[in-house]
């Protein structure tokens, strides 16, 4: 009897481990006071799924907040916006929000996107 109640107690932990993994995103972004540590930010998914659950952010340029739009959306819409500080232009008077906003509206940077992964899969001079 006991052996049954610790595999049940056992399968219960690891499935709400794998519920949480399904239900979060989990940034790693460097310490703004300590360039050899980094910090976590969690938030929740929009949905339940694998997309993103883990994300290393620590060399991150604003390039790759145009590759990972839906992240960065979410991160966005839950005000976390500031974590990402060390993506920002020191010198814009805009906030890290507003920066970040507008490389994701940049509809050229999508086409660019969109047409080096067209040359990527079909080839040069294909669509």
């Amino acid at each position: 009897m006991k052996s049954i109640v610790r595999f049940l107690s056992v399968l219960m932990i690891l499935g709400g481990w794998g519920l949480a993994a399904l239900a979060l995103h989990v940034i790693r972004t460097p310490d703004p006071s300590n360039a050899q540590e980094s910090k976590l930010v969690v938030i929740p998914k929009n949905e339940l799924g694998l997309s993103d659950t883990y994300v290393d952010a620590r060399l991150w340029t604003m390039a790759d907040v145009r590759d990972h739009q839906m992240l960065m959306l979410r991160v966005l819409y839950t005000n976390k916006a500031d974590e990402f500080k060390f993506l920002g232009d020191p010198k814009s008077k805009d906030d890290i929000a507003t920066q970040l906003t507008d490389v994701l509206s940049d509809p050229k940077a999508a086409t660019e996107r969109s047409a080096t992964t067209a040359r990527a899969t079909f080839g040069p001079g294909r669509r």
